[in-house]
């Protein structure tokens, strides 16, 4: 009996030991992580000023993004390093209804001119990952990252009088990232990740993760 419960505590000790040296991710693994984040600060910010408002302008917000594709190299156990684009969208679009002098009929016509306003950003860091927790399928990771980045703008009208503009304004072009990442396989090479943090993403992100 003695003998027995020996074994099956060697066993056990045996059979943790090599869970807790299984890793999700280790040297030489390529992770690639597809995202959607939120927020979008941009369509917050228009949707919080135009969605009370009282014109009879027919004004609609929407956007695209934070999203992102981030790819990770592991050089070490515990260290990874890798690249992240990410693309963030926003637009305001509204009509105007306004009456234009007709000469042949002398009458003003009623006509509705369309109005466009767009906003992107475009990103890319190079990021570096600390994975202080990784197990066979768990793996969580402080990340830190820096790069470049390009907002532009557009504004586009039916309006033949309207001066159609498209401008390129970054006044600070550095794209940066500092948080905290996740990832959960389901199975050897598929699963989901989570990441919480400041800068390109959003304050929260998830989606797909592939490793190779």
């Amino acid at each position: 009996m003695r003998r027995l419960t020996l074994a099956v505590v060697v066993g056990a000790f045996m059979m943790s030991t090599s869970s807790a040296s299984a890793q999700a991710m280790e040297e030489g693994n390529v992770g690639i992580d597809l995202y959607y984040g939120f927020p979008n600060l941009y369509t917050s910010v228009f949707r919080a000023a135009y969605t009370n408002s009282t014109t009879d302008e027919d004004i609609k917000v929407g956007g695209i993004g934070p999203l992102g594709l981030r790819g990770e190299y592991m050089i070490a156990d515990k260290f990874g390093i890798g690249i992240d684009f990410g693309f963030t969208n926003s637009k305001v679009t509204y009509s105007r209804a306004t009456t234009v002098y007709n000469p042949v009929t002398l009458t003003n016509d009623p006509i509705t001119y369309d109005f466009d306003f767009r906003t992107r950003k475009i990103g890319f860091m190079v990021v570096f990952n600390y994975h202080f927790i990784d197990n066979d399928q768990v793996d969580f990771f402080g990340t830190l990252g820096t790069g470049y980045k390009n907002r532009s703008f557009s504004f586009t009208s039916t309006d033949p009088l309207y001066n159609e503009d498209n401008i390129s304004v970054t006044l600070v072009p550095v794209s940066f990232r500092m948080g905290l990442g996740m990832r959960y396989f389901f199975t050897d090479n598929i699963g989901i990740n989570l990441g919480l943090g400041f800068g390109q993403g959003g304050i929260a992100n998830a989606g797909v993760s592939f490793k190779l």
